[in-house]
């Protein structure tokens, strides 16, 4: 089928403000799968979203693989599949219950497979690529200060916060609604590559620069880079719980 085991580290902790961790992840290996999920909603709301989100999500790619055989178009449609299903059972539990209304989550996840990544996103979770000693961003958050950037209201992230908008305010999230809009694409795989999957806990603690540079000095040691990413995010006040998945794929099967 074409998926294969990745070399991948995952660490996750709630930080140094919140009192429970409302973040989950799928990292499955074997089958080239890695899912992450920043939960919100309160009476615990949040952590019973991205929990159902990891586990729906992860179930269904993996139930799912052999349809990938079809071509790579089938790759890309069960990842939406996915999403699209984990959003109408946290929809559909959190229209059983007063205290979950309104429950949702972020979500990036990736497959790996057929020397390519599928990825999709729904929130301000990321997905970054360092190739060739640089480190791109894969994913826009979906946030409100985003798209006023995007749409040409403010020529900075500065600017916007200045005038008091917050980084942190979604207009996208699983969940929340009967339907859900996905961003999804696919990459070719590189010889070299390593993909971080991480929640904002890490990215509004710890610059893009930064996150560059610790990768770089950890490709030879994935466990010592998340540990690093980790403790910077912490030092830096650890606000947020934070949850990162670096992964490499398998050299033998990249371009």
């Amino acid at each position: 089928m074409g998926s294969y085991i990745l070399d991948a580290v995952v660490r996750t902790d709630k930080g140094l403000v919140r009192s429970g961790n409302e973040d989950a992840f799928s990292l499955l290996p074997e089958h080239g799968i890695v899912v992450l999920a920043d939960g919100m909603g309160g009476h615990k709301a949040g952590e019973i979203a991205s929990q159902i989100a990891v586990q729906d999500i992860s179930d269904i790619l993996v139930s799912g693989l052999n349809q990938v055989n079809d071509g790579l178009a089938a790759a890309q449609c069960l990842l939406q599949q996915a999403l699209m299903q984990a959003n109408q059972a946290i929809f559909n539990k959190a229209e059983q219950s007063v205290e979950h209304r309104g429950m949702g989550t972020t979500v990036v996840a990736g497959l790996f497979i057929k020397g390519r990544l599928f990825y999709a996103h729904v929130g301000d979770s990321r997905l970054y690529l360092l190739r060739d000693g640089r480190l791109l961003s894969l994913t826009s958050d979906h946030t409100l200060l985003q798209s006023l950037l995007n749409n040409g209201v403010f020529e900075s992230q500065r600017e916007a916060r200045l005038a008091g908008v917050s980084s942190s305010k979604l207009i996208r999230a699983v969940g929340l609604f009967s339907e859900v809009d996905i961003d999804s694409a696919d990459i070719e795989l590189k010889a070299g590559d390593v993909y971080l999957f991480c929640s904002d806990g890490l990215t509004d603690m710890v610059t893009d620069g930064m996150i560059s540079a610790v990768i770089q000095e950890g490709l030879l040691n994935l466990p010592h880079a998340v540990d690093l990413l980790l403790e910077l995010a912490l030092r830096q006040g650890g606000t947020d719980n934070i949850s990162l998945v670096l992964a490499r794929p398998d050299q033998s099967v990249c371009g």
